[in-house]
């Protein structure tokens, strides 16, 4: 049980560690409740305060000084509490990835690769992409066949599982989006390539030597702004 500490003795102990003043941060055990203070006396009340008189202190003599440093040391067996070790600053959160690209290939022909949003309706990207590809077929002329009958599409979602444990960065993205679109182009034997949109440009790094790519807006780019259509197809002049 805690005692009250007298206060010539509190005193003393302030002197041995060189503290001249002591405010306690909590509520000390035996201390009498603490009054708030709202508004500072009068003078006249000041001064009949009565004055605290140190002289009735007992002086500190320096055996008492050495009894009170030794012990204040810590005994021999005691356990000394860990300094408290510093908190770290949380690091700031890595960028959350999560997109839905649209893959459209035409076997020997081309793939689309685009990320528009998923809002956009699905039914008139996938008419501009078979657009795309008749032009394209009629443009080179070493294919032949029906686009509609050739022509087939599935969504690459990123991330791929919900596994916290797999790596989820801009670097993985990378690679997933790269080796889908390479195995695609080798799996079809595809030597043309058009990356439309910025997740797709981003993240599809294809440097294939016999391979050709084509970058431009998305989908939903072109479906808003028809004269922008025009830009794309003079860069697709060059796989004449």
């Amino acid at each position: 049980m805690f005692q009250q500490l007298p206060e010539a003795t509190r005193l003393a102990y302030l002197d041995a560690m060189g503290v001249e003043s002591f405010f306690p941060r909590v509520e000390l055990p035996g201390a009498p409740p603490a009054v708030l203070c709202e508004t500072l006396p009068e003078p006249a009340v000041a001064e009949e305060l009565p004055a605290v008189n140190r002289s009735e202190v007992p002086p500190v003599t320096g055996l008492d000084r050495e009894a009170l440093l030794k012990e204040l040391k810590p005994r021999e067996g005691s356990v000394v509490a860990p300094a408290p070790k510093p908190v770290a600053a949380p690091e700031a959160s890595a960028e959350k990835i999560e997109f839905t690209l649209r893959f459209y290939q035409v076997a020997g022909l081309a793939m689309i690769v685009d990320s528009s949003p998923m809002a956009t309706p699905e039914s008139a990207i996938l008419q501009f992409s078979a657009n795309l590809f008749l032009a394209l077929s009629r443009q080179i002329g070493d294919w032949e066949g029906s686009i509609k009958e050739n022509m087939h599409h599935h969504l690459f979602r990123w991330p791929l599982v919900g596994n916290a444990q797999i790596a989820t960065d801009a670097g993985a993205a990378r690679e997933a989006v790269t080796a889908a679109v390479v195995g695609n182009c080798e799996r079809a034997a595809i030597p043309r390539i058009v990356l439309l949109g910025e997740m797709a440009t981003r993240f599809a790094s294809v440097d294939q030597p016999n391979c050709a790519v084509v970058r431009g807006e998305s989908v939903a780019h072109y479906l808003q702004t028809p004269l922008a259509k025009r830009e794309l197809w003079q860069s697709l002049q060059a796989w004449r």
